[in-house]
């Protein structure tokens, strides 16, 4: 027996199903005569009954006059009259958010579906809405932790943060022993991108290399990925390699990116062929698009093109990722391509564009957020202005707090690097050695001894040199040309050379020299080959051939001055040149403009300042979201800044306000 229905039932209930809304609908969710409905649409005089009948705004009017706790029931029977219709998940998911509540056995499946979607199509928050609301409506404990990773994934991209719910929420599940084995990959990158050792291991620890199934791709790129940039967890789980070894599959026509990025990070750091390794790296890039479940992948690749010294193709691959990741609104993954472009730069000898790119990783996530990662973009950048003669800046860099933990992976390894180079650059050579030592050390005991990854017998051959001890110095570097095989077999093998021409006589310097410089022509590059045309000049000038000495050294200036390397433009000219250069980017502070901010704007930046999101600002101060994007459109007009991220550096030097303090 159908009840009987009032107008203001039926226009409810057609504000509650929205475009879905259709007389047979309205009436099954009110259980109601359709007759009866029809007759009061036809009285509201909405349209017709065969497509959507109501207006937006004349239903966001309605729902708010309706009381919460009825609006709330009619949500939750437009969920359940949906999912029996066969409606896209999208809709139900809507409904069941709406009403805050998932108590249908076949919700949680709904809304994590729903966000697969609402991700695949960047829609960060309401992904984050849709997997939060799953998290609540389920109870085993082994699903709840597999959608809090998946929760901490969606955040990961605009903010990588350990201080989140949900990564608490992750971390507990590792410590009770409840992840799927298939999310623990994931959940060992997360901890070990904050340098939570512990946890981490004991995530490694309830992997059962018996019992993979479909998440064995996933597993043994997570071996390779170890073995490759936080060795010694790899060495403290070998069961995990050697199974990953004894399963060693073949590629398939159609591998997924896990596969490839399994057999391209253990081919680098088994010695396979470079143009393998460079096909691998390739057929990565070219099939598969940047997604929160390949970035790894994709990193991985490109970092191996850097390290097969294919830069241009690096190069290239970073500027369409970073495009990527700007369309997508994912500061995550700006923040990494900058970082590898950086690299990329540096090891092109554009001192420059290298600058930039690092202060661009810095600048697109807050440091803290950036966990052992940030040892890549502070090694560019400190080497950068190293080579800049911007010694203060370089030592302000390398006075940021990084995590203990970076030290325990392959981004320690450029930190190092970088930082022994600015200690030789400021006179401090003794202690430029300890940490080139140090770094060699680590290399050494982690079994990752490649000249490709860090040149440490270069650089320690440097540092003897300018201690005044040339014996040491030929040794070491002779030890690394031994290494090689030959110099031509690598571009550093150009730079030992170099090296020795500064212990031997005035005439093996200019055979030795000339070598050198064949290497840094086909190096790519220009900065090193600035160097050796430097030297070799003044080799020429030693043995009295004058013409030759300075056509060298215009070549030299020119590569010097084009890199931004003004340290070495002053050992060439002994001054700096008059005419105007590009200067290397700064970190932005954009202080002058805080005293323009009023009260209210101010309040909206700090809290932008610390992560939180417009919809929580408005929360926070009972504010329209609106208001919250319109103070935040002055705030940035007011400080000259471009983007949201760089308000970390605008109020990371000044006292929050109470606001902030307790939001």
């Amino acid at each position: 027996m159908h009840q009987q229905i009032s107008q203001s039932e039926v226009g409810q209930a057609m504000a509650v199903l929205g475009n879905a809304s259709t007389v047979g609908l309205v009436a099954e969710l009110l259980a109601a005569d359709e007759t009866a409905v029809r007759t009061a649409v036809r009285r509201l005089a909405v349209g017709s009954s065969t497509r959507a009948l109501f207006d937006l705004d004349i239903a966001d009017r309605i729902l708010r006059d309706t009381p919460a706790p009825v609006r709330r029931e009619l949500h939750c029977r437009a969920a359940k009259l949906l999912h029996d219709k066969g409606f896209p998940a999208a809709n139900i998911a809507e409904q069941l958010v709406t009403a805050g509540a998932a108590d249908y056995p076949w919700a949680a499946e709904v809304l994590l579906t729903a966000a697969a979607e609402a991700l695949a199509n960047d829609q960060i928050d309401r992904a984050v809405d849709l997997l939060e609301l799953a998290y609540r409506a389920t109870r085993d404990p082994a699903d709840r932790a597999a959608i809090a990773i998946r929760l901490v994934r969606a955040e990961w991209r605009i903010s990588p943060s350990n201080r989140t719910r949900n990564y608490t929420r992750v971390r507990a599940a590792v410590r009770a022993g409840r992840v799927p084995t298939a999310r623990l990959p994931s959940a060992v990158m997360f901890l070990l991108w904050h340098g939570q050792v512990q946890h981490a291991d004991q995530a490694l620890g309830q992997l059962d290399c018996d019992r993979l199934d479909e998440a064995t791709p996933k597993v043994d790129f997570l071996c390779a990925w170890l073995r490759s940039s936080h060795p010694p967890h790899a060495q403290r789980h070998q069961r995990l390699l050697a199974a990953q070894a004894r399963r060693r599959p073949a590629i398939a026509a159609q591998p997924s990116p896990h596969v490839l990025g399994a057999q391209l990070l253990t081919g680098l750091f088994t010695g396979r062929p470079l143009d393998e390794t460079v096909t691998l790296a390739q057929r990565l890039l070219t099939g598969h698009r940047l997604a929160s479940s390949t970035v790894e992948t994709l990193a991985a690749a490109v970092h191996c093109l850097i390290y097969t010294d294919r830069l241009d193709t690096a190069a290239a691959w970073c500027d369409s990722l970073l495009a990527e990741a700007e369309a997508r609104q994912a500061p995550t993954w700006q923040s990494i391509f900058a970082g590898l472009r950086a690299e990329t730069m540096l090891r092109k000898g554009n001192v420059r564009a290298a600058a930039d790119d690092a202060v661009l990783a810095l600048n697109h996530v807050p440091a803290e957020h950036l966990g052992v990662w940030i040892g890549t973009p502070i090694a560019a950048l400190v080497r950068a202005l190293t080579l800049a003669g911007r010694h203060a800046e370089a030592a302000a860099q390398l006075q940021r707090p990084v995590p203990r933990a970076m030290f325990e992976s392959r981004f320690g390894l450029a930190y190092l690097h970088a930082q022994g180079h600015h200690h030789l650059a400021i006179g401090r050579a003794d202690e430029a050695l300890r940490t080139f030592r140090r770094c060699g050390y680590l290399m050494r005991r982690w079994h990752m001894d490649f000249a490709w990854l860090v040149p440490w017998r270069n650089d320690i051959a440097a540092a003897h040199l300018a201690l005044g001890d040339p014996r040491h110095a030929r040794s070491v570097a002779t030890r690394h040309l031994d290494l090689l095989g030959a110099a031509s077999q690598h571009r550093t093998g150009g730079v030992s050379l170099r090296l020795l021409a500064a212990t031997a006589d005035r005439y093996q310097r200019v055979r030795l020299l000339r070598d050198a410089a064949a290497i840094a022509r086909s190096g790519g590059c220009d900065l090193e080959l600035a160097t050796v045309l430097g030297e070799l000049g003044a080799a020429h000038r030693a043995v009295g051939d004058h013409d030759k000495s300075r056509m060298l050294i215009r070549e030299a200036t020119r590569l010097a001055d084009s890199c931004g390397a003004d340290t070495l433009l002053h050992e060439l000219l002994g001054h700096r040149p008059h005419h105007l250069r590009q200067p290397i980017p700064r970190l932005r502070t954009h202080t002058n403009g805080l005293g323009t901010l009023s009260p209210a704007e101010r309040r909206v930046a700090e809290l932008a300042a610390n992560g939180k999101r417009n919809r929580d600002i408005a929360a926070a101060l009972d504010i329209t979201t609106s208001t919250v994007e319109q103070h935040l459109t002055r705030v940035y007009r007011k400080l000259e800044i471009a983007r949201r991220t760089e308000l970390t550096f605008v109020f990371g030097t000044h006292p929050r306000s109470s606001v902030t303090a307790t939001s």
